[in-house]
């Protein structure tokens, strides 16, 4: 018997649809863009640095990126320009993004937004042991970004906010325990950084699956400006702050890339926001 992934084949149906029927005015685009890991060797990237390098390449040709935090700003003046805008970031604070990404979007002058699971950057053990699950065992996929790096990027231009303390499904907390997720990594990246913490990522990242209406009010409550979630779609003109669309990259080759900022993968999108839970599982 032939084994189907009705998941695999539900998401091919959507994007080619996507790549058919949508036409999107290319200009008005804005997209966020969420990497992990860059490396040579690991097994679990977001891409290889000769291909990250690709993606940069083009995006500067291009297109025009910006910060995550003018993001919603951006959105909301599509008018006012000639292509798309893009933003990077990053999530959980994996030590290649120094080693291997930082200096590429250094040569290319791109600015990106690092969003840190702080209990692994300040090795927690529980946290720790949650990414050693993650990765598989593997030893590069639990070395952590240090603060002295971290400082070291943000004077070079890049922005940072958290990705909660130690990565759970926030869905799946009661709320004493999701706003300790919540508050205690902003504390510690304040005090560590001598500045404040306005931004923040779900882990994971899908709506309703990962993070829910009251997740979004209490991100609101706890003094956070702007929420990253994973949702494959542009940025909308009147989003809501606290659920900015993220397209996940793993492994995309250049024409990925290109579908996704050009519009095919929207429906996808649309699929995360509204089919029933059960069907995206």
């Amino acid at each position: 018997m032939v084994h189907v992934d009705m998941r695999a084949l539900i998401k091919k149906l959507i994007v080619g649809t996507g790549r058919r029927v949508l036409s999107p005015k290319v200009s008005s685009r804005v997209i966020v863009l969420c990497y992990h890991s860059v490396h040579p060797t690991r097994l679990l990237v977001s891409a290889r640095p000769n291909l990250f390098e690709q993606h940069l390449r083009w995006l500067t040709e291009y297109c025009t990126c910006v910060p995550f935090s003018d993001v919603l700003l951006e959105a909301a003046k599509p008018e006012e320009r000639d292509r798309p805008l893009v933003s990077i970031t990053f999530d959980d604070g994996y030590a290649d993004n120094y080693e291997y990404a930082f200096p590429l979007l250094h040569k290319y002058d791109v600015p990106a937004t690092f969003f840190l699971t702080v209990g692994f950057v300040e090795h927690d053990p529980i946290t720790m042991e949650r990414f050693r699950g993650f990765v598989r065992g593997d030893p590069e996929g639990i070395r952590a970004l240090g603060w002295s790096q971290v400082r070291e990027m943000r004077e070079a231009g890049m922005k940072f906010g958290t990705h909660t303390y130690s990565h759970p499904n926030l869905a799946q907390l009661e709320a004493a325990a999701a706003a300790a997720e919540l508050w205690q990594p902003k504390a510690i990246m304040e005090d560590r950084l001598g500045e404040r913490i306005a931004l923040t990522a779900y882990p994971f990242g899908k709506p309703r699956r990962h993070f829910t209406a009251e997740t979004m009010e209490l991100v609101s409550k706890l003094g956070y400006d702007c929420a990253a979630a994973i949702t494959c779609r542009s940025v909308c003109a009147s989003p809501s702050r606290y659920a900015v669309p993220r397209f996940y990259v793993a492994g995309d080759s250049l024409r990925t890339l290109q579908e996704k900022i050009f519009g095919g993968w929207d429906l996808l999108g649309l699929w995360h926001e509204r089919a029933p839970a059960f069907l995206q599982r």
